[in-house]
């Protein structure tokens, strides 16, 4: 027989097979973009500067799924980011790891966001895209200690490349574990790990669920001190009602801690309107830094899968005896968001 024929028909055969094992996998495809108006007005404003600016996202998630004949489900998880805040553009990815699922629970592997970071709340998770997040802009010094405008898990494994194990659930408890290896130089030995646990529970209408997590980093060099980070959430929902109170400490250095406290309400008045309240306290030992963030929002569903949110910030931040610059002023975010 002809060797290029038998060649020509192995590649024919090799790619069918391929083409039919990748027809197994369940492909999703979903998206999301935002598109903000910020106008700040901060009690210390540069001259001439306008303090005005735009900034805008879209995400784009592919999810790849096979579910084998043992029970095992296998996922690939791509996500792309693009942002330009204010002039600056950047674009790449935003998670890209692997997943395998069985009785045994979920392992994730690859960049991903940790345990911590998917299950602490902030009373920000209420506002949505207009909130203290990076969407925002920062209401204290950069020259200062603070760090962290939210009560969610400050120091965490964020689109980095680590392990996950989440255990099966187990009634309404949920456990995780992360862990990143910083690195093989001899000053990446800061390899982090992050324990998280969320129990949900129901009582009659109201519905909730509290959540502790805790990351610990080694010292980044041979006998250097580690660092350590606690976050504990309570959100609660009744009918239109719902609350978050939550709360972080974060080590920062060996003498710099930073503690931060959050709450906020929020009510469905309609299918298509709800508006939140919230508050957040930021204190900072060594250099005695404040701040208070005092916000109000309003979102309108537009659309099915078009939203519109106004969001306003009322700020104080206090820069004690850290040599950084003190600011007392006001934040107005308008934000539109589609999803896909």
């Amino acid at each position: 027989m002809n060797k290029k024929y038998l060649r020509n028909t192995f590649l024919v055969g090799t790619s069918l097979s391929f083409l039919s094992a990748a027809t197994l996998a369940d492909v999703s495809l979903s998206g999301s973009t935002q598109f903000h108006y910020v106008n700040q007005d901060p009690g210390s404003s540069t001259s001439g500067a306008s303090n005005d600016y735009f900034d805008s996202e879209s995400v784009v998630d592919f999810i790849f799924t096979n579910k084998l004949d043992s029970g095992l489900t296998i996922q690939m998880n791509q996500t792309l980011k693009s942002r330009n805040q204010n002039t600056t553009s950047t674009f790449g990815s935003d998670g890209a790891n692997v997943s395998i699922q069985g009785g045994f629970g979920t392992i994730t592997l690859g960049e991903q966001a940790g345990i911590g970071d998917s299950l602490s709340p902030t009373a920000a998770d209420l506002i949505g895209p207009g909130s203290t997040d990076a969407k925002a802009p920062s209401f204290y010094s950069s020259s200062g200690s603070l760090t962290s405008q939210q009560a969610s898990l400050i120091n965490i494994i964020d689109t980095e490349n680590s392990i996950t194990y989440t255990l099966p659930k187990i009634g309404g408890l949920t456990l995780g574990a992360s862990y990143k290896d910083a690195g093989s130089g001899t000053s990446n030995n800061d390899d982090e790990t992050v324990l998280a646990g969320s129990y949900e529970f129901t009582s009659g209408d109201v519905s909730g669920s509290i959540v502790y997590a805790n990351n610990s980093i080694d010292g980044a060099t041979t006998g250097a001190g580690g660092l350590n980070s606690t976050s504990l959430g309570l959100t609660i929902t009744s009918g239109p009602i719902s609350a978050i109170i939550a709360q972080a400490e974060d080590d920062q250095s060996t003498s710099i801690h930073t503690e931060v406290n959050d709450y906020g309400i929020s009510y469905a008045v309609s299918d298509e309107l709800t508006i939140a309240v919230t508050g957040t306290e930021v204190t900072e030992s060594s250099g005695g830094e404040t701040l208070d963030v005092t916000s109000v929002a309003v979102k309108y569903t537009i659309a099915n899968g078009l939203d519109s949110y106004l969001t306003y910030h009322d700020y104080d931040y206090g820069a004690g005896n850290s040599g950084a610059t003190a600011d007392d002023g006001s934040a107005t975010l308008f934000s539109l968001e589609a999803t896909f």
